[in-house]
């Protein structure tokens, strides 16, 4: 068992802005990135009804992240709107946001604790 229980099925185009309780999406991994080898790891995906859409997973180890073609369940999806000027043009989009992987599934498998990124403590000197 999961642990997690939630409604699956649900598509990226009928989840609300914000926090989504008792629904989950299920979607598929076609391409991803990581800028400058830090967090977010950052997924484009496709779900159930071929919607294309950005996925950002916080707080992931980037060598235990997902691979091309992995089936990936996020229960209670945080929907966000970023906006981005292009152009001195305005645009919209929406992703989801991940702020853990311990919160996902990938392949129907729970993520172990590894998963997470180490810390890294930086300390500055003040003169």
């Amino acid at each position: 068992s999961s642990g997690i229980n939630a409604e699956y099925g649900t598509t990226f185009d009928v989840l609300n802005v914000g926090p989504n309780e008792g629904k989950a999406i299920n979607c598929i991994l076609i391409s991803s990135f990581v800028p400058s080898g830090r967090t977010p790891f950052v997924c484009i995906c496709l779900d159930a009804e071929s919607n294309c859409f950005a996925l950002n997973i916080y707080n992931i180890d980037c060598g235990k992240a997902p691979k091309l073609g992995d089936v990936m369940t996020v229960p209670y999806p945080q929907k966000s709107v970023v906006n981005i000027v292009i152009d001195n043009e305005l645009n919209d989009f929406e992703m989801i946001r991940v702020d853990t992987p311990l919160n996902m599934m990938i392949n129907n498998r729970q993520l172990p604790r590894d998963t997470l990124a180490p810390l890294k403590l930086t300390t500055t000197a003040l003169t």
